[in-house]
């Protein structure tokens, strides 16, 4: 499976620790979606595209994912929820300890 990040070019977008989380979550989705609408397919998860949008966590079957595979898991794709934005970086006398 090749995951596609796709950048808008927004400056603010999803942080590091999201990008992970997501990309973890949506490659679970993908497996169970193939596990229990066709498990025969599996061997073929290499030919699944998935593009994540940088700024705003939407996910997709990219085009190029043949047929079968494209459908079952486009119709089966679930969402993630709203993106975490970037947390702001804690000052050094915020994190110190007296």
């Amino acid at each position: 499976m090749e995951i596609i990040w796709k950048h808008t070019g927004d400056s603010i977008g999803l942080n590091h620790e999201s990008k992970i989380d997501l990309e973890y979550a949506v490659r679970l989705q993908v497996v169970k979606i193939l596990i229990k609408e066709a498990e025969h397919l599996m061997n073929y998860i290499s030919l699944v595209g998935i593009q994540i949008d940088a700024s705003n966590g939407q996910i997709s079957v990219h085009p190029e994912t043949p047929e079968p595979l494209y459908s079952k898991i486009a119709v089966n794709l679930v969402q993630s929820k709203e993106p975490k934005l970037p947390k702001s970086i804690p000052s050094i006398l915020e994190t110190a300890h007296f």
